[in-house]
């Protein structure tokens, strides 16, 4: 008499003793090892609802094993006839009615003790499954109402802003120095003093200038009348074309020394070059100037400039902002508009920015220069764009969801990401003007459970009020 595995055996050809092979690798207790990984699945399922999602897929494949079980000679004709795993699967998934994964399942059973008990026991854990699941859809409904603060969304502007360092400096910063020799005889200026262009701040002694132009155009003289009188000589042919050229030209050069004496003569009195104050005076009256001391420092500050490191990946938004906004801690905070004066085409070699200079009209004077300030740079904005406070987004891998209120239930909701600023997210896909997104109580809700509002805002600043 055959026992049930020599049965077995007659049933299925050397051709597919490959098939023998693999279904007696498995171990016997394949079902006892599926239903301790469903359990091990539903207990780190964080909600009702994904434990209800698990507790399908679990019937689901059960199911199908099922069938396989009940057409226990249909498998076995299948099994015998195909040529690999692959065509097999394909072929129980036509002949049985079966998913990918419901076929996969029935070809990694075993023939050997495929039995009428096996079949009831596959019934009854389908049927408990069943009950398991009908009690978490009346714990859905039976959900609790969850209090929750929902946001009305209102279109408003939203920008992608960056807010880098800077300091202010003079937009000019002049040292004005001697140009000749001489003794300081006045300082007409003091520091801090307010300028103007032209205005004398320092007087030298004239005396030997003045004596050199004195000298300069005596010489100067004699050589025009010279030259006048050798004019009508030479009318009268009384005089030679060399000798008018000769005191032409001597007279030309004492003009050029008589122009220089001048020029030291009116340098005597020393004159600020721009408008500006006065920031440092470097001399003492009496006291002894060569050509090219320094004499005074003069800042221009009716307007100043505001120097930013720019990194390299801003560098090509900057490129189109011209107008931008600086706070200036040091005087309470105060914005001022500035524009885009210059952007420098290369990059510091050490800290690899490229400086960027603003300008910033200063007609009070109370901008000073060195004070510590906050650039903000606008690099695109969104007039009318939705956006939800970030915490208010819940990302589970590469998905983001919010949960939106809609007759009195929560809602969820896959949204896309765009701009940020600050703690507010603009959504570009997912929400619309009017939804109510819940942001507080957000974390506690599930899919379509009551919940009760207890307040609704529509500025985002209210939420923490």
């Amino acid at each position: 008499m055959m026992t049930s595995e020599n049965n077995d055996s007659t049933l299925i050809p050397p051709k597919a003793k490959w098939l023998r092979r693999l279904w007696g690798a498995l171990p016997a207790l394949f079902l006892i090892f599926l239903v301790l990984i469903i359990i091990i699945l539903f207990g780190r399922i964080k909600n009702g609802k994904e434990l209800l999602e698990a507790q399908k897929k679990g019937v689901h494949i059960l199911e199908g094993l099922h069938t396989g079980v009940t057409n226990i000679e249909t498998v076995v004709e299948i099994l015998q006839s195909a040529q690999s795993t692959k065509e097999a699967k394909e072929t129980l998934q036509k002949r049985l009615t079966l998913s990918p994964k419901q076929a996969k399942a029935v070809s990694e059973m075993r023939l050997i003790n495929l039995t009428q008990l096996e079949r009831r026991k596959l019934e009854k854990h389908i049927a408990t499954l069943r009950r398991e699941m009908s009690a978490g859809q009346r714990g859905l409904k039976d959900q609790p109402v969850a209090n929750v603060v929902a946001l009305k969304i209102v279109p408003r502007p939203i920008r992608d802003r960056i807010d880098l360092p800077g300091t202010l400096k003079p937009w000019a910063d002049l040292n004005v120095v001697a140009e000749v020799r001489g003794k300081v005889i006045e300082k007409t200026v003091t520091e801090g003093t307010r300028v103007k262009k032209g205005e004398i701040i320092v007087k030298l002694d004239q005396r030997e200038s003045r004596n050199d132009f004195d000298s300069a155009k005596a010489s100067y003289d004699m050589a025009l009348a010279q030259l006048n009188r050798l004019k009508e000589l030479y009318k009268e042919q009384l005089a030679t074309r060399e000798q008018l050229d000769n005191v032409t030209a001597q007279m030309k050069r004492l003009k050029a020394a008589m122009d220089n004496a001048a020029l030291n003569l009116e340098r005597c009195d020393i004159r600020a070059p721009i408008d500006g104050v006065v920031n440092q005076i470097y001399i003492e009256k009496g006291q002894y100037l060569s050509t090219s001391d320094k004499v005074a420092e003069i800042l221009q500050m009716d307007r100043v400039k505001v120097e930013v490191g720019i990194p390299e990946s801003d560098v090509d938004a900057v490129r189109r902002v011209d107008d931008y906004q600086v706070r200036i801690d040091a005087l309470d905070g105060k914005i001022y508009s500035a524009k885009k004066h210059f952007l420098s085409n290369t990059a510091d070699a050490m800290a690899r920015l490229y400086n960027l200079d603003l300008m910033i009209e200063n007609t009070t004077g109370e901008i000073l220069p060195d004070m510590f300030a906050r650039i903000e740079i606008v690099k695109q904005e969104v007039s009318e764009g939705i956006s939800i406070p970030l915490y208010a987004v819940i990302s589970r891998g590469e998905t983001n969801i919010v949960y939106v209120v809609n007759s009195e239930k929560a809602h969820r909701r896959e949204v896309e990401l765009g701009l940020q600023e600050g703690w507010m997210v603009q959504i570009t896909k997912g929400l619309k003007s009017g939804d109510k997104v819940i942001v507080v109580g957000h974390r506690d809700v599930n899919d379509e459970q009551p919940v009760n509002v207890v307040r609704t805002v529509q500025d985002p600043q209210d939420i923490i009020k």
